[in-house]
């Protein structure tokens, strides 16, 4: 018996098979679909450029902070050295010992000053006072720094030093004379030369100092012409000047050997506070320059 012929389809009344069976969708807006997503765009060239720049300032000012940090330490360390050199000066090369060997100098330095004015006959006395005052002492800053044995440094000094000459002489008349120095400045770059254990000190400027000394004449007794009171007063600074000029401009160099750093066979309680005064600075520079 054959088999019978399927029919084209579901009949009337037949449940509905699942392939055919409708499924509602959400509904989806306009445009959406199988639609590709839309590409990136980027942010606008003058964002980008904004960001830029910002980072680059802040890297700028990083660079600026490291800067200035590294500044600070140098200025810090030649701040240091400065007051090493001002110590230096005051308790070695201007200690109250130098300064009467200074004193000795300065008076025949005077005295040949005046030997030179014809018009002068006789002078009486030369009175120096030179005082060691921590608070005058010079005013240094560094200029360049090669090691102890080599250094060059900006000068200021105005010391509270005064000189009192007594003096007599003949210009058609007998004339007695006292004359004042004092107001000393010197400004000019000083070189250095010191030994390591500072007993021996070499002190030299580059070019010509700028000196000035006040002269004050007062007559005692008698008559002395105004020209020839000028003459005088400029005898003793062109004196002072040639002194400078010979004896402590490169390559000329005044050598200073203070006597608290001298190698001594006996000591006294006189030397051990002075070797201990100069180890204290000694130590200083040490610190100095280790910082």
């Amino acid at each position: 018996m054959s088999s019978p012929t399927p029919g084209p389809g579901p009949g009337p009344g037949s449940a509905p098979s699942n392939t055919d069976a409708s499924v509602p969708s959400t509904p989806r807006a306009e445009g959406e679909g199988d639609a590709p997503p839309s590409p990136f765009t980027p942010p606008p060239k003058a964002v980008l450029q904004s960001i830029g720049k910002s980072l680059d300032v802040t890297a700028l000012q990083e660079q600026v902070a490291a800067l200035q940090a590294e500044l600070k330490a140098k200025n810090d360390k030649i701040a240091a050295w400065e007051q090493c050199m001002t110590e230096l000066f005051h308790s070695v090369m201007l200690s109250p010992e130098m300064n009467e060997i200074y004193k000795g100098e300065c008076t025949e330095l005077v005295r040949q000053a005046l030997a030179s004015v014809e018009q002068i006959t006789d002078v009486h006395y030369v009175d120096c006072s030179f005082p060691s005052v921590q608070a005058e002492a010079p005013r240094i800053q560094l200029e360049e720094w090669v090691s102890l044995q080599n250094s060059e440094w900006s000068l200021k000094w105005s010391p509270p030093w005064s000189m009192q000459v007594s003096l007599e002489g003949t210009q058609f008349v007998q004339f007695n004379v006292h004359i004042r120095m004092n107001d000393f400045k010197v400004r000019g770059r000083l070189r250095v030369r010191a030994n390591n254990d500072l007993s021996s000190i070499g002190l030299s400027f580059v070019t010509l100092p700028r000196f000035r000394i006040s002269t004050e004449c007062s007559v005692k007794w008698g008559s002395l012409p105004l020209p020839l009171q000028t003459y005088i007063e400029s005898v003793v600074h062109q004196e002072f000047t040639r002194w400078l000029n010979d004896e402590m401009v490169v390559p000329h160099e005044v050598v200073i050997n203070p006597p608290g750093f001298q190698p001594k066979q006996g000591l006294t309680d006189d030397d051990l506070k002075a070797a201990q005064a100069a180890a204290m600075v000694a130590k200083s520079y040490a610190a100095a320059h280790e910082s």
